[in-house]
């Protein structure tokens, strides 16, 4: 459900998430961490100069460092040690974890979402993403991405529907809240949340992917399969985070098709994903 070819609105996406104000700069890390994981000739150097930008998020990183999860000997005292520790790849999901505290776990009350839901939607997403892509053999950081800031457009609506007095029904997967922000607006968080995105300078493997997650039918190439997975990765989320069965739909298995996967295939990564969410847990605690 994109906004092109709807009414006229009073907003229009841009200008809705201007009206949110300041974004978290915070994101604007998670972009460039991404596109160093992207780069061949990136190393751990170049992630631990990255890292050095952002003092909160450095001391953050050691102290993860120097946990049950990655202690061994000595401890970290630096960050250039830290990501040492940790490793390549997997700095990429310790430090988006650490930054969804202030990038995703905000409070949605139009939604009717607290803060630790929110973010529960949003890491449980990303592992999901993770998860589809690499048994596709597809680009696992984007779909992580793609996942964790999937709802992030939320954000810019919830504050316009609150000073309305307006709050958003959920319509269930595979839709969840977009018909009644689309009829409030005229487009839906998903566009808002490309437009954040594309703000935050994220790519367009990342943009175009949850601009178009409530129509992965229609997504141009190369962006398509991307988009049918972050629609596998919110099947997952919506098992997970409601603890009930979710509706097999016409839509589900033609999507699912695209990618050579059926609903079997894709709710055989629960356990793992039950897994990656307890940890996730243990360390955003940290």
């Amino acid at each position: 459900m994109s906004s092109s070819g709807a009414a006229p609105a009073s907003f229009t996406p841009d200008q809705l998430v201007a009206a949110l104000g300041a974004l978290s700069p915070t994101a604007q890390v998670l972009a460039r961490l991404q596109a160093l994981l992207a780069n061949v000739n990136s190393d751990l150097d170049d992630v631990a100069a990255l890292l050095r930008l952002d003092a909160a998020m450095t001391t953050r990183v050691i102290k993860i460092s120097n946990s049950t999860w990655y202690s061994r000997g000595q401890p970290c005292h630096t960050i250039e040690e830290a990501v040492n520790r940790i490793g390549f790849r997997e700095v990429f999901q310790v430090v988006s974890i650490a930054a969804s505290s202030s990038v995703v776990a905000q409070p949605l009350a139009a939604y009717g979402r607290g803060a630790i839901a929110t973010w529960r939607e949003s890491v449980v997403c990303a592992f999901a993403g993770e998860l589809i892509a690499e048994c596709l053999s597809e680009d696992t950081a984007a779909s992580f991405m793609n996942g964790l800031l999937h709802g992030i457009g939320r954000q810019a609506f919830n504050k316009y529907a609150a000073s309305i007095g307006k709050n958003f029904s959920d319509g269930g997967f595979p839709l969840d809240f977009s018909g009644a922000e689309f009829v409030l607006l005229g487009f839906t968080q998903a566009d808002a949340g490309a437009c954040m995105l594309k703000k935050w300078s994220f790519p367009k493997e990342n943009i175009e992917t949850v601009r178009r997650q409530y129509d992965p039918l229609d997504a141009p190439e190369p962006y398509d399969r991307l988009a049918s997975i972050l629609f596998a990765a919110r099947l997952l989320r919506a098992a997970i985070c409601t603890g009930e069965p979710v509706p097999e739909l016409t839509m589900e298995e033609e999507v699912l098709a695209t990618i050579r996967l059926t609903r079997e295939d894709v709710f055989s990564h629960l356990p793992s994903l039950q897994q990656k969410l307890t940890r996730a847990e243990q360390i955003a605690r940290i």
